[in-house]
This record gives structure tokens, sequence and C-alpha cells, in this order.
């Protein structure tokens, strides 16, 4: 069978729009290869994750997309049936019971990791060195993180909050960001294997190289440090071919601009754009004088890899470079943060950052906390400046130093009680401009 009248039987039948017939033909092609097994199961969750990322959108903002239609009824009475016997065969051939082939191990962990396999969460306390098949791992607070290596050698340092599906068939390896921070250092792949890498706007074939993935539920951004990534926006199947030294950002909705562009020179100050760089949580209104003010999104932490403990409740804001200009942001020595936010009240606020070796990886996460004092009769409005000097590497594997590596992203948190967190702008100053 041609990969086209195949690819148009998988996207009649994810459209709900497949008929009897052609519902028949599909089986039979299922039963008959396990090239197109591993191709319809790969569609699968292409399907799944823009259907999750539609709806999320729809939520947030209220609207329809067009570009992802809704599924229609099947309108002959054993459709629905057909469907589910459908994808058990596809399950049962393409993951032979009995099957536990190990794809990855565990390189590094810290904080609140957790994995599943075959829909059960893994009992006992994660290590570093145990064996992986495919599953999903779950990176629940800020000061969380695990690195995964293929047995190709290929490594994914996973950073939280974040939620990832790893699987390696017959069509070659799979990631599934549904959301949060990755930095990839992919070996040379297989021809005709790609990696692939998939968020809910944006998929990346990837042959070899190393680049960095920031994914949330609305946009992608992904920047290239080595190598070449072919980048598809879901929303309307634009494609770009993202060379080394270039980023291109991947919204949900396609009237944003999606085109690589050079990262360009490092500059040492930045200031936050919403909602371009917002990274978790939810934007909305505020005062006339700030009207995009981000709120922060409630979670629970439920205490490290392996341990039980009451869930703690936080609430979490974080943001990124991911402006027009698209220009790394060093940090430099005698810099400053400084945030503008919100709260109900006075209370102990968490602050933190992440970052990248300059055109590289992972190179650290960095916090300090701060008691924000909010005076009686006002509207709850805080500003704080942070030296980078204040901030601590949450771990001694990490570079003792941010100075000179690139800001990736930066975090608000409270503990606890909801205070009514919000930031609504978060500046990087330079030493000249802080000491003015």
């Amino acid at each position: 069978m041609k990969d086209e009248h195949f690819g148009d039987l998988c996207n009649r039948y994810f459209l709900g729009t497949i008929s009897a017939e052609e519902m028949a033909e599909l089986d039979r092609c299922l039963r008959g290869s396990q090239d197109l097994r591993v191709k319809f199961a790969a569609e699968a969750r292409l399907d799944a994750n823009l259907r999750d990322a539609a709806s999320s959108f729809e939520k947030k903002e209220g609207s329809e997309i067009s570009t992802v239609p809704s599924r229609r009824k099947w309108q002959w009475a054993m459709g629905a049936a057909a469907a589910l016997v459908l994808i058990a065969l596809v399950v049962s051939l393409f993951y032979p019971e009995g099957k536990t082939e190990h794809i990855a191990r565990i390189a590094d962990l810290n904080g609140a990791v957790t994995w599943i396999a075959d829909g059960e969460q893994t009992e006992g306390r994660l290590e570093i060195g145990n064996e992986l098949t495919g599953g999903t791992l779950e990176v629940s607070s800020l000061d969380s993180w695990a690195e995964l290596v293929f047995q190709d050698g290929s490594s994914v340092w996973v950073s939280g909050p974040a939620v990832v599906t790893i699987s390696d068939g017959g069509a070659g390896k799979m990631i599934r960001l549904r959301e949060g921070d990755l930095s990839l250092d992919v070996s040379p792949q297989p021809e005709g294997k790609p990696m692939r890498v998939i968020t809910p706007s944006a998929e990346a074939v990837v042959l070899g190289t190393q680049f960095n993935v920031s994914a949330s539920s609305l946009s992608t951004s992904l920047t290239v440090n080595e190598g070449e990534v072919q980048v598809t926006r879901l929303a309307d199947g634009s494609v770009q071919e993202v060379k080394a030294d270039h980023r291109v950002i991947a919204a949900l909705e396609y009237e944003s601009p999606f085109q690589a562009s050079p990262r360009g020179d490092s500059v040492r100050i930045w200031k936050s754009e919403f909602p371009r760089d917002v990274r978790h949580g939810s934007l909305g209104f505020g005062a006339e004088s700030h009207p995009n003010e981000l709120h922060a999104e409630a979670h629970l932490f439920r205490g490290d890899h392996g341990e039980t403990i009451d869930p703690i409740l936080l609430h979490t804001a974080v943001v990124g470079p991911g402006g027009r200009k698209m220009q790394p942001v060093l940090l430099s020595k005698g810099a400053r943060f400084r945030i503008f936010g919100r709260l109900n009240k006075s209370f102990e606020v968490s602050f933190g950052f992440g970052t990248y070796y300059a055109r590289g990886g992972l190179s650290g996460k960095f916090s300090t906390q701060r008691k924000i004092v909010i005076e009686a009769e006002s509207d709850g409005s805080f500003e704080v400046e942070l030296p980078l000097d204040d901030f601590q590497r949450l771990r001694s594997r990490f570079v003792e130093s941010p100075v000179g590596h690139e800001l990736g992203w930066l975090w608000v948190q409270t503990t606890k009680k909801d205070v009514g967190l919000s930031i609504y702008n978060v500046e990087l100053l330079s030493a000249e401009l802080s000491s003015k």
C-alpha cells in the first residue's frame, strides 16, 4: 500500500469520516504490516495530542479552532465497536504481551519524579540506573528534574514541571512533551527512523543534534544549537527547517509568525512580554496599568520519588525569554532580577530560574526565598529585586554560578496557602542598570 493512501485512511479514521469498507481495509493493513502499525500508533498519538491541546486552548481562549475538527458520530451501528477493536489490535500487535524491552535508563534525577509504564505507576523509589521500557515520566515540581539516556546514547534532560512520554519502536524514537522543558543531545539516528518530538503545537523530526524545547499548552519554543531540526506547526502543517544557532516558535493558533530566525547576539537585559513569555500559569486581567497578569496555578506536591507524604499545595507562575527578537539572554556578573507582582497578604515567596550552557544544554537550577510584605489598605502590589548572588544552585552537579550562562526560565511560587500570587512583569537588569 502506498503511504499516501494509508495516510488518507488514517485521516478519515481520526476525523470519523471513514466508511465501513475503508475501515475493513485499514484493519487488514494493520494486521498485515508491523511498519503500518507503528505509523498508525504514531498518528494516534498525534491526534490525541492535538485534540488535548485544542481543548485546553478553547477553555483558555473561549474560541474554536477550525483546523481541529470535532470527531463526528459514527454513521453505522458497528462503527464504535470497530474503532475499539482496531485500537486494541494495534496495542496487542505493536506491544506484544510480555514484551518488556528496556529502551532507556535514568542517568540522574532529583525531587518529585514518577515513572508510569504500561498504565501502572512504578512502585518503590526510583533510582539512578533504573532501566525503563516505554512509558510516561512526570516531573512534578520546579526543583525536580531527570536525565534519561537511550540505548544509543541519546540523552534527554527533563525539567519540571513536565510530563513526557517516550517510546522506541519500528519507526524510531518518539518523545511526547505535554508541557515543560527538554534539553536533548541526540546521537545520529538510523536512516528512515528519525527521533520525533511532539508537543501540543509542534512536531520536530531529528536525525542527530543538540537542541532545547520549551512547551506549554499554547506554544512551543525550539532552539537548535547543533545540527538541524525539521519543525512542523500542527495548527496548519507549516514546516520550517531550523539550523544551528536558529530558533522558532510554533503557536497553536496559526496567526502568529512561524519562521526560523537566527538567535543573534546575546543580550544582558530582558523584559518579559506577555503572553509570549508565559510558560506556566493562567493569563488574565489585572489593574488598568498592567492588563496582562499571570496568575499562579495550583498543583500538588506529593513528595520526592518513593516517599509518601501528605500532599502540599503549591501555586506557581513561570515565564521565560521568548520575545520577538529571539535573542539569547546571558546572565552577567552583578545582574539582578526585578519582579513585579501581587499578593493578597504578606507571605514567603520562592523564586528560581533554570539556565543553559551558551549554545548548549541544561546547566543548572537556582533558587532563593523572600518574605514579601504587603501593606494594609494596599492593592497587594509588590516589587522585589534579587541579585544573582542571592540564588543558590539546587544540586552540586550544576554549575556553581549562573554567570555566563543563558537564562531558560524563571519561576515564582508560594507553598501551602493560596495568597493570590500573580506577576505582571519580570526584568533582568545588568550591573550598570542595577546601580542606577
